[in-house]
């Protein structure tokens, strides 16, 4: 009877988890996708939506170095608590706001949030899922996300276009203050040590493990192309290849990203994580090629988005997954908070890079190129395992 009580509170847990994982995902992407619409609308300038997006990424990764050791800590529950805050306050600030100025400072505070809710989340789902199904649990974690992606902008876009914005503030602000009330009776384990970790000395920590830095070089990889992607392919399928419903991508993108979860979770339980990575790579190098050949034949871009969508998301999930079993628990948010600031710092840096390929080879080419970067290291890496180096049990 008390066992059973116990799954009974274990599985209301993990509902409330997800259910609150998903509403903060529905609100990040929303924001991420109106917020620079909302500027213009205020009169600002395509600097000011530049900005504000770079602030707002450059912002969580500043409050990680104070919210990363806060975690490991203090636990899990506060940093959860005031993501969840910050993302639910939010849009009534935004509601208020009748300046460019005001809009981008409000980005910058809810950069507190995007630090906070990020790095705690995996380390949440790493510290209460079992070991042998931490695949599993990690990629319904993911699948918030990837479905958050698919709800979030669609839902807002469509409220803005039928009322305005101050109606889809009011909706996001009532998604947010829903997601807070839950998450104060989500149940998490205490912290392990209550000593006072200073970021930077456990990041060096961290990063003597070659298995993580291998782990973090992957993920490097992938934001990189991923920056190139939610960037860049807007514009190629639009202008370049002047399709009539561009945006059906992003739609098949999010769909595809939401099987991978499904599918390579429960496949990293089961089989080589290491091989399934470098799968979901190849998949995604030659996505990127196809992208390249839209303008030519344009029914190339269903193809290209399944890839593209199922190779990012499923090879992040089995490289978190693989991070959160490899770091020990004491370092876990610290270890996501460098994952995460990974993400941003490569997302930035590949439309960075890009934006300076395209004047000298063009969209075709360039796509081209990336695409054929990333199926090379795929295949080096490849290589390597065939060689016989020798890897961790966990990869097998």
């Amino acid at each position: 009877m008390f066992q059973s009580q116990e799954t009974q509170k274990t599985k209301r847990n993990w509902v409330l988890f997800y259910t609150v994982s998903l509403m903060i995902f529905i609100n990040f992407w929303a924001s991420v996708t109106t917020t620079p619409l909302y500027i213009l609308e205020l009169g600002g300038r395509d600097f000011h939506s530049g900005l504000q997006g770079t602030l707002f990424f450059l912002g969580a990764v500043i409050f990680r170095i104070y919210l990363g050791p806060l975690s490991d800590r203090s636990g899990r529950k506060i940093p959860l608590l005031i993501g969840a805050f910050v993302f639910g306050s939010t849009p009534i600030l935004l509601y208020f706001a009748r300046t460019v100025w005001v809009v981008v400072i409000i980005r910058v505070y809810q950069s507190i949030g995007l630090a906070a809710y990020f790095a705690s989340g995996p380390a949440f789902v790493g510290d209460l899922a079992p070991f042998h199904k931490m695949g599993t649990y990690m990629g319904l974690y993911r699948l918030m996300s990837a479905t958050g992606l698919l709800m979030g902008p669609f839902i807002a876009i469509s409220i803005i276009n039928h009322y305005d914005y101050n109606t889809w503030f009011i909706a996001s602000f009532g998604i947010g203050v829903s997601a807070f009330l839950l998450m104060l009776f989500i149940g998490t384990p205490k912290p392990r040590s209550k000593e006072k970790l200073k970021f930077f000395h456990k990041a060096r920590e961290v990063l003597k493990d070659d298995k993580l830095r291998e782990i973090y070089l992957g993920i490097a990889i992938f934001s990189f192309a991923s920056g190139i992607v939610f960037t860049f392919a807007p514009v190629f399928l639009d202008q370049i290849a002047t399709l009539e419903n561009s945006g059906l991508f992003f739609t098949i993108y999010s769909l595809a990203g939401i099987l991978a979860s499904i599918v390579v979770g429960k496949l990293l339980d089961r089989k080589s994580p290491l091989l399934i990575i470098l799968f979901l790579g190849l998949s995604y190098g030659i996505g990127m090629i196809l992208l390249s050949l839209v303008s030519a034949v344009s029914e190339v871009m269903i193809m290209a988005a399944v890839l593209l969508g199922t190779g990012y998301a499923g090879a992040v999930l089995g490289l978190t997954t693989k991070l959160i079993k490899t770091v020990s628990k004491e370092s876990r948010a610290i270890a996501i908070s460098i994952q995460e600031n990974t993400i941003d710092i490569f997302i930035a840096s590949g439309s960075f890079i890009f934006s300076g390929m395209i004047p000298l080879l063009g969209y075709d080419v360039s796509f081209i190129l990336i695409g054929i970067l990333i199926i090379s290291v795929m295949m080096l890496r490849y290589s390597k395992e065939k060689t016989g180096v020798k890897i961790n049990k966990d990869d097998k």
